[in-house]
């Protein structure tokens, strides 16, 4: 058997990258540091003006997106679990028990990140902008990149509400520089018009501590 160790030797390379980074970005993700605390942040969302990104929940991860050129199609995606669909039902709940109030939603076109923002919010508009970043062009991503930036940095147009946005790891990478992780995680942004904010990480299991500081 002939073996190609010049192909053997870049796949071995592009693993070891690809491993590298994403410990690199586990790193920075985990660095972050809400400037609220618990009372804080839930005083503040009841009050609006931010923007949530949610990427999307838990999936299945023994399917694969074999058709990115036509996302209409679920069967070809990666889709939420029952565990994920479950989850995001459960962290809507939570958000409305807290009395924090939602404008607009928006989610990427792939179906596991409309079903993320519908179990929870019961509702989505889905913006192309937003689609998973993975094969992207370079001028693709630079346009999209300057889209989410804009949509992190627009102030929610109901007074006293925020603004979801369900999408993707990559996506948020490029912005602004924030791997979201787990799968299901909020990233807490306050947009400034022309600019954004990081604020906090609210991941899944986040919620029932702050239901607990709430008194529910």
């Amino acid at each position: 058997m002939k073996i190609n160790f010049t192909q053997s030797f870049f796949t071995c390379l592009l693993l070891t990258f690809s491993t590298v980074l994403l410990a690199a970005n586990d790193a920075k993700t985990a660095k972050l540091e809400s400037s609220m605390n618990d009372p804080q942040l839930i005083s503040e969302l009841r009050h609006g003006g931010y923007v949530l990104y949610f990427r999307h929940g838990k999936t299945n991860h023994n399917t694969f997106d074999s058709d990115r050129g036509n996302l209409k199609n679920c069967s070809t995606q990666r889709l939420l679990s029952q565990e994920g669909r479950k989850e995001m039902s459960w962290i809507g709940n939570t958000i409305r028990q807290l009395d924090i109030k939602i404008g607009s939603v928006v989610s990427s076109p792939y179906c596991r990140s409309i079903d993320t923002a519908t179990l929870a919010f019961n509702r989505t508009d889905i913006n192309p902008d937003l689609k998973h970043t993975v094969t992207a062009n370079e001028a693709t991503m630079a346009h999209q990149t300057q889209a989410l930036q804009q949509m992190l940095s627009t102030i929610p147009a109901t007074q006293g509400t925020n603004d979801v946005l369900s999408a993707h790891t990559a996506n948020l990478q490029e912005a602004a520089g924030i791997w979201p992780k787990p799968e299901g995680v909020a990233i807490v942004f306050k947009p400034k018009g022309d600019s954004f904010k990081y604020i906090a990480t609210i991941r899944p299991t986040d919620w029932q501590r702050l239901l607990n500081v709430a008194g529910h």
